[in-house]
C-alpha cells in the first residue's frame, strides 16, 4: 500500500496526501479535510483543482465547497437562528438571511492535525477538529474526529464522523464531494441514477424544506431509471426553478448508484438522506474555464437541511452534551 505526503505551505502546515497503486489514486487535504482528486485508470472522476491551479488559493477563493468536509452543519439553516431547549440562537447569515454550511468558520476553513494509518488493503487518514462556539455561534464546542480510508482492492473511500459536545447543539456534517464519471469539464447529461424510487423533497422559494411530502421522481417522468437529462428536461417546476436538483432525496434503498454506461459510483451511508446537487449555476472558474454548469453532482449524506424547523426538539441533527455522534458514508467506483 503506497502513499505520500507533498507540503502545500510548511507555515500554514497544509499538505498534500496522495494514496495510489498502478490503477487508481486518491488525492486528500487537511486544509478543510478536503478530497482534492480521485483517478480511476488515469481518468479523474471528481471536481477539483487543475495541475495548473494553486491549490490553496482554488479552495480559498472558489464559491462551490469542493471536496470539503462541511460541518457543523450541512445545508441552509432558515433565517441563520434556531431554538433549541427554549433558547434562541443568531447565526451568521452567509447565505442571503440563511446560514449555509455552518457559515464562513465552519470545517471547510480549517488546517487539520493528522495522522495515517497504513494497512494491508488500505490506507486511513485521521483528521483532529474542534469548532468553538465562539467562532460559529451554535451551542457548544465540538470535539471532532474525520476518517477518511481508502481501500485501493475495492476503489472505496469510505468516511466515519465522530463528535461530542459540551452542550446540546446541532451537528449535520457532510462532505462536498462533486462527481464527473466523463471529463470533468463535461456535462453530466447521461449519467442516470440506478435507482427506481427517488423521492424528493420539495422546496420553498427560499431553498427550505418546509414539510416531509415528497415527490416520486421516477413516477412523475414516468421511468424506471432516471438520466439527469430526464430531470432537466422534465418541465417540473421544482427543476426549473433551480435550474437543476438542489433536493434533499430520501434513501430508499441499499445504495445510491449513478453510471454514465462505462463507469458507477455507489454510495452507502447510514444517514436517511442524500442531498444531490447539479452544480445548477457557474459564477466562478479556474485557470482553464474547465466548471461547467450541470458538470458536477453531488451526494452530500447527512440530515435533512433545516431539520431544526422541520422537526424541533426531535430534529436528527440535535446532539446532546455526553453524547457521541457516529456516521459513516462510503463512495464505491465500478468499471463496468
Amino acid at each position: 500500500m503506497a502513499f505520500n505526503i507533498e507540503t502545500l505551505d510548511k507555515d500554514k502546515n497544509i499538505d498534500l496526501i496522495t494514496i495510489y497503486d498502478d490503477y487508481s489514486e486518491i488525492k486528500f487535504t487537511n486544509f478543510g479535510m478536503r478530497i482534492v482528486d480521485w483517478k480511476v485508470n488515469g481518468k479523474s472522476i471528481v471536481l477539483g483543482p487543475n495541475a495548473q491551479d494553486d491549490l490553496i488559493q482554488y479552495y480559498e477563493e472558489n464559491p462551490y465547497f469542493f471536496g470539503a468536509t462541511i460541518g457543523r452543519y450541512g445545508g441552509r439553516i432558515d433565517g441563520g437562528k434556531f431554538e433549541l431547549n427554549g433558547q434562541m440562537y443568531e447565526l451568521e447569515q452567509n447565505d442571503s438571511e440563511h446560514n449555509l454550511h455552518g457559515g464562513s468558520n465552519g470545517l471547510h476553513t480549517q488546517i487539520c492535525d493528522y495522522e495515517i494509518i497504513n494497512e494491508d488493503e488500505a490506507v486511513t487518514i485521521i483528521y483532529n477538529a474542534e469548532l468553538l462556539s465562539k467562532n460559529d455561534h451554535f451551542p457548544g464546542d465540538i470535539q471532532i474526529k474525520v476518517f477518511h480510508r481508502y481501500d485501493l482492492s475495492k476503489m472505496e473511500w469510505t468516511i466515519n464522523y465522530e463528535a461530542t459536545s459540551t452542550e446540546d447543539t446541532l451537528f449535520n456534517p457532510m462532505n462536498h464531494v462533486y462527481f464527473n464519471l466523463n471529463n470533468v469539464e463535461q456535462r453530466i447529461d447521461n449519467h442516470e441514477i440506478k435507482n427506481e424510487n427517488l423521492q424528493m423533497y420539495t422546496l420553498n422559494d427560499k431553498q427550505i424544506v418546509e414539510n416531509e411530502e415528497t415527490v416520486n421522481l421516477n413516477e412523475t417522468i414516468d421511468k424506471k431509471y432516471l438520466s439527469f437529462k430526464d430531470i432537466f428536461e422534465s418541465g417540473l417546476d421544482q427543476i426549473e426553478k433551480y435550474n437543476g436538483i438542489d433536493h434533499p432525496i430520501k434513501i430508499n434503498e441499499d445504495t445510491f448508484t449513478v453510471t454514465n454506461g462505462e463507469m458507477e459510483v455507489s454510495m452507502t451511508t447510514d444517514n436517511d438522506v442524500v442531498v444531490l446537487f447539479t452544480l445548477n449555476e457557474v459564477d466562478w472558474n479556474d485557470s482553464k474555464n474547465s466548471i461547467v454548469e450541470h458538470g458536477g453532482f453531488t451526494l452530500e449524506a447527512q440530515s435533512i437541511p433545516d431539520d431544526i424547523h422541520l422537526y424541533g426538539e426531535k430534529a436528527p441533527s440535535i446532539l446532546r452534551k455526553g453524547k457521541t455522534y457516529k456516521s459513516e458514508t462510503s463512495y464505491k467506483v465500478n468499471v463496468i
